[in-house]
């Protein structure tokens, strides 16, 4: 098989998890709040965030989809590892379901506001919907996107999806702020969270089923260099293993 050019690499891996919706900014949301509270401290929390039909609507669409386990990145590998990452995924570009091509809308619509506000320079989303079982181990601390450049993930936005989220649940998101605080995050419905996505976070064992859809604002170029860039770091991690070093 032919190698592939760098030129080729990039596009390709810039292609992965691309989404272009129809922008409709949700009228709920206070945008220039939102900027402001991820400007001072990395991260914002919105409850009653779009709305109760909104998340009902949204919450059973997202039930109806058919998910896979999650895996986790080793090396130049993907694997599964339930004592790292124990959820069940499914990524939404495809769905054809009005209550997640609405939420697509309004995430875009968030994604081109909060572009001008703190010149984010991101250009399209990607959506994946994720549920923990009932006693899942939850997720790993880790970082949704590199911390130095090339970081091709921006933003986090996290929507809630648990209206039978009760305070001994458990299943919180621990988030590690841009000022060095630890916050812990109750992952109530109609809830979003939104974050740098270099910042680290986890997810705590739940006691109930735990359903959120993520959306993540990108910059596509970013995104092909940082994956091309895990690539050649795993292969040299292994080359000095292998010279024993």
């Amino acid at each position: 098989q032919r190698r592939k050019t760098m030129a080729q690499l990039v596009e390709t891996a810039a292609r992965l998890e691309i989404s272009p919706p129809e922008a409709a900014p949700s009228p709920t949301l206070d945008v220039d709040a939102i900027a402001q509270a991820i400007q001072a401290t990395g991260y914002c929390v919105v409850d009653d965030a779009l709305g109760k039909t909104h998340a009902e609507q949204l919450g059973a669409a997202c039930r109806a989809v058919e998910k896979a386990p999650a895996t986790i990145q080793e090396g130049t590998d993907r694997v599964n590892d339930s004592k790292r990452r124990d959820d069940s995924v499914a990524f939404l570009k495809d769905s054809k379901a009005p209550p997640i091509q609405k939420h697509r809308a309004a995430m875009e619509g968030l994604r081109l506001r909060l572009n001008d506000l703190l010149h984010l320079k991101t250009d399209a989303c990607s959506f994946m919907c994720a549920v923990y079982k009932a006693g899942a181990s939850g997720y790993v601390k880790h970082r949704d996107s590199a911390p130095t450049k090339p970081s091709g993930r921006k933003l986090t936005a996290i929507y809630y999806l648990n209206p039978s989220w009760h305070a001994t649940a458990a299943g919180e998101l621990r988030l590690w702020d841009a000022c060095g605080g630890v916050r812990l995050l109750e992952p109530r419905n109609d809830r979003l969270v939104v974050f740098r996505s270099s910042l680290e976070h986890e997810v705590l064992s739940t006691k109930i089923d735990r359903l959120a859809l993520t959306t993540w604002f990108f910059n596509r170029l970013e995104l092909g260099l940082e994956l091309i860039k895990e690539k050649r770091d795993a292969k040299q991690d292994l080359f000095e293993c292998e010279r024993g070093c």
